[in-house]
């Protein structure tokens, strides 16, 4: 097939085609590809939540360095971030490879910024930060997209939860004793908001000594029911439940032999019951494995004669001019503008040149195995922005892709040859080698 076959092949699909280019490959049963599509969404997330945490607000503070000032702050934006849905369908491409892209706009984080502002709880926080300083900064914030990969075939250990495989046992036990640690900590501060009259809260009591504090924490931890899942994102998370009815009694003891003053009574907590308006109380606490216990392999390769795109993103504007008389659906224009501007971006793909002149069309020309992925992963392009409509009635989308998951593709089809770098043969021939990194090279 020729390149000007292949490219109006492209258009084809990527513009009727979608949703037959983005099903699973027949080799994948529904319970592999559910497995990872969970591991892909964990890791993209986990890469969204980087990136909320490095948006700076008002000088030198951001949103991670404000939440950080409170245990129960930082612990609300890890949770709000890893309820994030998926945006669209996986992408499952016929190496085994699974993507997942999740989407924030800057206008549903500076609403739950706000929120969490105006949420005493959170104190304390950083006094600089105000509701004035978040609604300037948004006008700075992107929509931030993250990408999750999980791959078929990757190395799996029984026993351990799906995204933990590279994490050891030691790990695993570490995150769990500190996400119920933590899960701990919150319970108490759940506590601490019930009141005990009109006038007080709960909280005034635990105040009143740091053995106070601990009592209680040592008290929930033994009555508590705790509960800890591996999510695939690599975050144990711990949810600890406790009958408010069991409050009282625990809080009695604790009166009786670690209160000294005389503001509270042990009578004074069983009117919190009436006051609470609920019958449970309940914490959620999170943790991620120490970095010294993820598995990594000795010998990582490095790649040689990677063309320089693979590292670069590409963008491109698509138009969309309605018919007189087409009905004015926003959402279809700007799809549809999207197409327009995907199909620019696949023009540009085609001309890139992989190694000594060959381009991606002239290769995929000749490997047409290659074709699906390719296509599929044009289908990856987001827009960067709303959808915008000019003064002659058009629609304008611009989308990004990046083309690190295009080189994957392609580089599928090459030989793959080891070589040892030049520096690593100069070395060896006046000194005694030690354990290095093995290099590829590839070859079309």
């Amino acid at each position: 097939m020729s390149a000007m076959r292949w490219a109006a092949a492209v258009v084809v699909l990527a513009s009727s085609s979608w949703a037959a280019a983005q099903g699973p490959p027949e080799a994948l049963t529904g319970q592999q590809r559910t497995l990872l599509e969970q591991v892909a969404l964990g890791k993209a997330r986990g890469a969204l939540l980087e990136q909320v945490c490095g948006l700076p607000i008002s000088g030198a503070s951001s949103v991670g360095r404000w939440a950080a000032g409170s245990v129960e702050l930082d612990r609300a934006v890890r949770l709000w971030v890893r309820a994030q849905p998926r945006h669209g369908v996986a992408r499952h491409y016929s190496d085994g490879v699974c993507e997942v892209d999740v989407r924030l706009d800057p206008e549903s984080l500076r609403d739950q910024v706000l929120a969490w502002l105006a949420d005493e709880s959170l104190a304390p926080r950083d006094g600089d930060i105000g509701p004035d300083a978040v609604r300037s900064a948004v006008r700075r914030w992107p929509t931030l997209w993250a990408t999750g990969t999980a791959r078929l075939g990757a190395k799996t250990v029984a026993g351990k939860p799906p995204g933990w495989e590279e994490i050891t046992n030691e790990g695993l036990e570490l995150a769990r004793a500190a996400a119920v640690a933590d899960a701990n900590r919150a319970l108490v501060e759940e506590a601490a908001r019930l009141r005990v009259s009109h006038a007080r809260r709960l909280r005034e009591f635990l105040d009143s000594g740091e053995a106070i504090r601990d009592a209680l924490r040592e008290a929930l931890l033994a009555a508590a029911t705790v509960t800890v899942s591996f999510e695939p994102d690599q975050v144990a998370v711990a949810t600890m439940q406790l009958e408010l009815r069991r409050l009282p009694k625990l809080l009695a003891d604790i009166h009786a032999a670690h209160y000294t003053g005389d503001v509270f009574a042990a009578a004074d907590f069983r009117e919190m019951l009436l006051l609470a308006g609920r019958d449970m109380l309940e914490s959620t606490g999170l943790a991620a494995p120490p970095q010294r216990c993820v598995i990594r392999e000795p010998y990582p390769e490095i790649e040689l004669d990677v063309p320089e795109w693979a590292a670069r993103s590409l963008t491109a504007t698509g138009r969309f001019t309605p018919d007189e008389g087409t009905p004015a659906d926003a959402e279809a224009l700007a799809e549809s503008a999207r197409l327009a501007g995907i199909d620019r971006l696949r023009r540009e793909i085609e001309k890139l040149v992989i190694q000594k002149n060959v381009t991606v069309a002239q290769f995929v020309s000749y490997h047409q195995e290659l074709k699906s992925d390719v296509v599929l992963a044009l289908s990856a392009a987001r827009p960067l922005a709303p959808p915008r409509k000019t003064a002659d009635g058009a629609v304008e989308v611009t989308v990004e892709l990046p083309l690190r998951r295009l080189w994957e593709v392609v580089r599928r089809a090459m030989d793959r040859v080891e070589v040892e770098p030049a520096e690593a043969a100069q070395a060896r021939a006046t000194t005694v080698p030690a354990a290095g990194e093995r290099a590829v090279e590839e070859r079309p």
